[in-house]
């Protein structure tokens, strides 16, 4: 969880340097490494047990990685064409909160416990926080 933790806000970072170093035309390439090399860090982590991951199992995790994709690519291109990035970074995780979040309840009718109420105003806190900086 850790790495995911890190990786997770890296991938962003990223953007956001080379944006800040007027190499936006570079953000494409990133982005086809960045996912190049957590894809290859997966399939190190699984070693031998990729073989017992069902058809499922990969299916799900490549779509996750696909809308990730597509997620920073839209998030690029929003630093690329002038967005500030105190605008573009709490859209892009306000919208991912807001649709897993309704997702959930409407979808699948989830049950939001305490915890898990607590935890999306946290996020909602945090997103006004960034963005008022």
């Amino acid at each position: 969880m850790a790495i995911a933790f890190l990786a997770n806000g890296l991938g962003p970072f990223g953007l956001k340097v080379l944006n800040g170093f007027g190499l936006s035309g570079a953000q494409s390439s990133y982005l086809i490494w960045w996912y190049a090399g957590g894809c290859l860090f997966a399939l190190a982590a699984l070693g031998r047990r990729w073989s017992r991951l069902s058809w499922s199992e990969g299916a799900l995790g490549t779509a996750m990685g696909l809308c990730s994709l597509g997620g920073q690519a839209f998030t690029g291109m929003a630093l690329a064409r002038g967005i500030p990035g105190h605008i573009a970074f709490p859209v892009t995780t306000g919208g991912s909160l807001f649709l897993v979040s309704a997702a959930g309840i409407v979808l699948f009718k989830e049950r939001v416990g305490g915890y898990g109420l607590l935890g999306i105003l946290l996020g909602i806190c945090s997103l006004v926080l960034l963005s008022i900086s």
